[in-house]
Parts: structure tokens; C-alpha cells; sequence
């Protein structure tokens, strides 16, 4: 195989599918092709396929949300999975990515290598060391491939490729430089592809960087995760909804979720001091956070959506209560884990950087005047047509910050490491910016990337 003349092999389509089992059956080897948009991935793949358009043009229409096959030489089946990364990608849509790209790199038996694609013009985004973080902790190999070379001059070149590899923790000397116009590196990457290809079947898993490049060294630890904690009515929903934005992050109200159990406790009469009532209710429910078309996040409580009723102030003391159980605290913190580490994300809740996420890489715990939490909640009531007074809510406000900071599991309180912020008086938008400077300078600092501004890198 790696004798021929480069391009010059028989391939042909073999199959599109949604989820990495759809095509567990195929009896060859496989190398998968990943990369975020608008990095040359349709280029290499037809490249490597040796046949000009076949990447663009086969398999079903929304193919590009969809793992496609293709038989190279009778030899191995090359992979290109769905591009990550698009601005307007719907949170759904980005979760099915996530869900099942990560399952075929950990449990995908004939996996060999990942080659990951990275433009030689722009810093890696959060997205790609997520992607980096998925590949290494499923043991597999790493081909790290910088597209686009000719679009930089030669003097800059060697500086582009320290600054990618610093913040993907490998070599520069690791990092393959292509071109497709020039057709620079493709040779090398072919031949690093067909190493891989001929290795035996137990050198695919449990081997990542054994004569590959990107198995030196690993990312610097810790998940891609903002934390932020407090009481009721201190900004939580509203800052992390902006920073999220503002980021190109996921953005989690884990605060939905038990609101949701509550809600759902209490509609089939289930005590919410029963532990063992709520555990099993935990285990039989089904809870999914979905953005709408107008951007706002949507609670779906066993496929209904219950939007709305969480949102009534009773439901507030229910979630307050039925969160200081133990068997809910710790069925939603494990799923509010799994979504995190899934993609990078905000998280808002009360006990985010205490339990949920000890190691987030910035913890914020925001507080407000009880009067100014009270106002606020009030007029959010007001808003969605229900009646409130506020005098009322104000001492609903009180006995729940009662409740929270006295609860025995995950009570409310500041991590020790978080930086708390006052919220009173102050603009969402100068809070938006002065996390988001935090947030690249702990990402700086720690040798990865700046974060970028709304609808870039995302």
C-alpha cells in the first residue's frame, strides 16, 4: 500500500449512518477524519479517496450530520465524521454529534488512528482540545494534521505550528503541515495512514501515540467547564445564558433538572422525603434540555415539554426540597457531569464548583441584596403572567437560602477557590466581559487557547 503512487487507489462509498453500530459489521480496519468546519475536510477525504467530489456528492441527503464510510483499496474503510463547530448548530444536534462520536472512539473495535485536521491560520478552539481530550481518554491514536499551508509564508510557518502544538500539548515537530493546493504533506500523511493500516488488530486500542504522532504528551487536565453557583434570584439563568453566548459554550440550568423531578414527584404523588420513591423516579425518568429556535432552553420531562410549568413559584420550593434528597442529588449530578464534559459548557446551579465540578476551570458564586433578589424574581413572575407579590417572594427568597445552606447534601455555600460577585446595580454585560477575560486568561495561562467572540470557533 504505501509503494503506490499517491492517489492512485479504488475506493467507493460504502454507507452513511447516524450512529457508529449502523456499520458495525464492516469487516475492515478503519481510519477516522475529523475536524471542525471550514478546515479542508471534503479536500483531504477525496484526497485520500483518490477520486475528485466523491466526499461532497455521496450517501443521503443531511449526510453531514451523519458518519460516512468509504472503502479505500479493499484495504480499510476510511471514516469521515460529521464536522464539528458550525455557529448555528442546534444544541440537540451538537449533543447527538457528541454522544455518538465519543461512543464509536471508545468502543469502535476496528478503530486505528484519528486524523484531526486543524487550520494552520487559527488557534485551536475549545471544540478541538474536547475532541483531543475524547481521543486520548478512549486510548486511541492521534494524527494531528494542519491544513491550509500554503496560506501562510514559509518565515511564519514555524512559529503557527509551536503555537498549535503548545496548546494541544504536542511537538511542533509531531504536527503534519499540508496543502491541497500545493499537495505538501499529503504524501506523509498517506504513509502514516498505511502504518497504521498494516499494524495488527491489537495495536489499535490501548496504544495511542505508539509510532504516531500526538501521543506525547498529555492536555493539561481539568474539563472545559464554568461553574456558577448562588441563591435564587442573584442573575444564575441570565449571566450564564450571556457568557455561554459570549464563549460559543454549551450553556446547562441544572436548576431545570430539579425543578423537573419536583414537578414530576409531585404530579404521580411521590413523598419527596421518600428516598427510595425519588431514587427509583430518577432512574425511570428521562430529562433532555434542548434550545429553541429563539435561543431560549427548553426542559423536556420524559418527551413533554415543561417549560412553563417549572417556571410557577411553587415549583421552586418543590425543586428546593426534593434537592437536599441525596439519591436526586446524585442521580442529577452524574448526568449533569456527562453533559458537561461532553462539550465545553456554563453551568449554573448551587452546587456546581462545590460537587459537580470541583476542578471547573473558573468558579463564580454570585450574590444579590435579598430585596433586589426579590424584586427581580417578582417582575420574571409578573412576566410569564403569573400573580407574585413581592412581598411574598421575598420571604419565600429567605426560607429557601434558609433550606439550601442548612440541607446535609451539597449545601449552598462558595467553593473555596471561587471568585464571588455581586450583582446588584451591575450590567449583565460588564459581568459577561469580565468573566470572558478570566476565562481566556485561566486558558492562557494553562498553554491552551483564547476564547472567541459569539458565532466564531464554535
Amino acid at each position: 500500500m504505501t509503494d503506490r503512487a499517491v492517489g492512485a487507489v479504488s475506493s467507493r462509498f460504502l454507507l452513511s449512518a447516524p450512529r457508529w453500530q449502523d456499520a458495525r459489521e464492516l469487516p475492515w480496519p478503519q481510519v477516522a477524519v475529523a475536524g471542525r468546519s471550514n478546515v479542508g475536510k471534503s479536500s483531504l477525504v477525496n484526497f485520500l479517496l483518490g477520486r475528485r467530489g466523491l466526499a461532497r456528492t455521496s450517501g443521503a441527503p443531511g449526510r453531514t450530520q451523519t458518519m460516512n464510510f468509504f472503502l479505500v483499496d479493499e484495504r480499510f474503510a476510511l471514516v469521515d465524521l460529521p464536522g464539528y463547530g458550525y455557529a448555528r448548530a442546534p444544541l440537540a444536534a451538537v449533543r447527538a454529534w457528541t454522544a455518538s462520536t465519543r461512543e464509536y472512539l471508545e468502543r469502535g473495535d476496528k478503530l486505528r488512528a484519528v486524523v484531526l485536521l486543524l487550520d494552520v491560520r487559527r488557534d485551536p478552539s475549545v471544540q478541538d482540545l474536547a475532541f483531543v481530550q475524547w481521543v486520548r481518554a478512549a486510548g486511541r491514536t492521534l494524527l494531528p494534521v494542519v491544513t491550509k499551508g500554503d496560506k501562510v509564508s514559509r518565515g511564519r510557518r514555524a512559529g503557527r505550528l509551536r503555537e498549535i502544538g503548545r496548546a494541544l500539548g504536542i511537538p511542533p515537530g509531531e504536527l503534519l503541515l499540508t496543502s491541497s493546493r500545493t499537495g505538501e504533506g499529503r504524501r506523509e500523511l498517506w504513509d502514516a495512514i498505511a502504518a497504521r493500516v498494516d499494524v495488527e488488530a491489537t495495536a489499535g486500542k490501548g496504544h495511542a501515540g505508539t509510532g504516531a504522532p500526538g501521543g506525547s504528551r498529555p492536555l493539561p487536565a481539568g474539563p472545559l467547564v464554568v461553574a456558577i453557583d448562588g441563591p435564587s434570584g442573584a442573575g444564575k439563568s441570565t449571566l450564564a445564558r450571556a457568557l455561554a453566548e459570549r464563549l460559543g459554550w454549551s450553556h446547562i440550568d441544572t436548576g431545570a433538572m430539579y425543578r423537573g423531578i419536583g414537578l414530576k414527584a409531585d404530579r404521580l404523588g411521590v413523598s419527596l422525603e421518600d428516598d427510595a420513591g425519588l431514587e427509583r423516579l430518577c432512574r425511570e425518568t428521562r430529562l433532555e434540555l434542548q434550545r429553541g429556535e429563539d435561543g431560549t432552553l427548553r426542559l423536556l420531562l420524559d418527551g413533554e415539554d415543561v417549560s412553563r410549568a417549572i417556571r410557577e413559584h411553587r415549583v421552586s420550593g418543590l425543586a428546593s426540597r426534593v434537592s437536599a434528597r441525596k439519591p436526586v442529588r446524585e442521580a442529577m449530578a452524574g448526568y449533569q457531569r456527562r453533559l458537561g464534559e461532553a462539550a465545553p459548557s456554563v453551568l449554573e446551579g448551587r452546587d456546581i464548583g462545590t460537587v459537580v465540578f470541583p476542578d471547573a476551570l473558573l468558579k463564580v458564586f454570585l450574590t444579590a441584596t435579598d430585596e433586589e433578589r426579590a424584586r427581580r424574581r417578582t417582575a420574571e413572575l409578573l412576566g410569564r403572567g403569573q400573580v407574585a407579590r413581592e412581598e411574598e417572594v421575598l420571604e419565600d427568597i429567605r426560607a429557601r437560602d434558609r433550606h439550601d445552606s442548612d440541607r446535609e447534601h451539597a449545601p449552598l455555600r462558595p467553593a473555596e477557590d471561587a471568585v464571588t460577585v455581586d450583582t446588584t446595580g451591575v450590567g449583565v454585560g460588564e459581568l459577561v466581559e469580565r468573566l470572558a477575560e478570566m476565562v481566556g486568561g485561566i486558558l492562557a495561562a494553562r498553554g491552551l487557547c483564547r476564547t472567541t467572540g459569539p458565532g466564531r470557533d464554535r
